[in-house]
């Protein structure tokens, strides 16, 4: 009896032993994961660096601000960019568009060849390696986000846009056009955003706080902005195969078929 007991008691310490080993094993996995996925992270803000000293040299105008920040590149643009109560761009600012665009399409994180792997001797040959090997790939985005002040727009000329809201959405749309026509680049790196007045810099309470109209006009004139973003993170491939992607579709509209039919018998 004794004999028996001991025996189970060394298949315990050996299973247990076994569990430990593997609970070490998938640790250490995630460490490594981890680390690699940091060191990706790394080298994709060290391009956003890169990018930001490059348009920080081209860019010297008193009405655009360029800042590295944690959402990328921001490139402000300030002034009477377009015309009052209108998406169109002024004509005095048509250069810098057409200036901020060539910037961000001759960065270096801009001249990366997303569809291939670029030569061992690259110096984002790592960066794509192991972004490759992990089924994810390099996503650039550039992001054009505008801003109205809170003033309303008056009863009498809302006979385009009803809200500050659709005004700036119109404005930002514009901006986009405006650098994909003059700096040729693609509408997929592309999206345009319009805040209207509702992410002001200076509040709405301190302008109505301010006693003359001289003071809030000038208040005013610093949430009206447009801010484009120049972004990169790694994501999961979108579509790997078109192929198992038309399938999938497929397989979902036949199920949801079969769903209907069933329901009318039922009914």
């Amino acid at each position: 009896m004794a004999k028996s007991k001991k025996n189970t008691q060394a298949w315990a310490i050996t299973y247990a032993d076994m569990v430990t080993l593997l609970l070490t094993f998938f640790v250490l996995l995630m460490v490594i994961l981890s680390e690699a996925e940091k060191q990706v992270d790394l080298q994709i803000q060290k391009l956003l660096d890169k990018a930001h000293e490059q348009m920080v040299e081209g860019l010297d105008d008193k009405n655009i601000d360029v800042e590295r920040v944690s959402k990328g590149v921001k490139v402000t643009i300030r002034g009477k960019l377009f015309e009052q109560l209108s998406p169109d761009i002024s004509s005095e600012y048509l250069p810098k568009i057409a200036r901020i665009g060539s910037l961000i399409k001759e960065t270096d994180l801009m001249k990366i060849d997303l569809s291939s792997i670029p030569d061992s001797l690259d110096e984002n040959f790592p960066l794509m390696s192991e972004l490759s090997n992990s089924g994810r790939e390099l996503a650039i985005e550039i992001r054009c986000e505008g801003h109205t002040d809170d003033a309303p727009i008056p009863k009498e000329k809302r006979t385009i846009y009803d809200s500050n809201f659709e005004l700036s959405s119109a404005r930002s749309l514009n901006v986009v056009k405006q650098m994909n026509k003059f700096a040729s680049i693609d509408y997929e790196y592309f999206s345009a955003l319009g805040y209207g007045p509702y992410r002001p810099i200076i509040s709405v309470e301190t302008i109505k706080s301010k006693k003359t109209r001289r003071e809030k006009d000038r208040l005013r004139e610093y949430n009206r902005r447009v801010e484009i973003y120049l972004d990169a993170f790694a994501r999961n491939k979108t579509q790997s195969d078109e192929k198992d992607l038309i399938e999938v579709l497929s397989n979902k509209k036949r199920k949801k078929k079969e769903v209907e039919v069933e329901v009318e018998e039922t009914s």
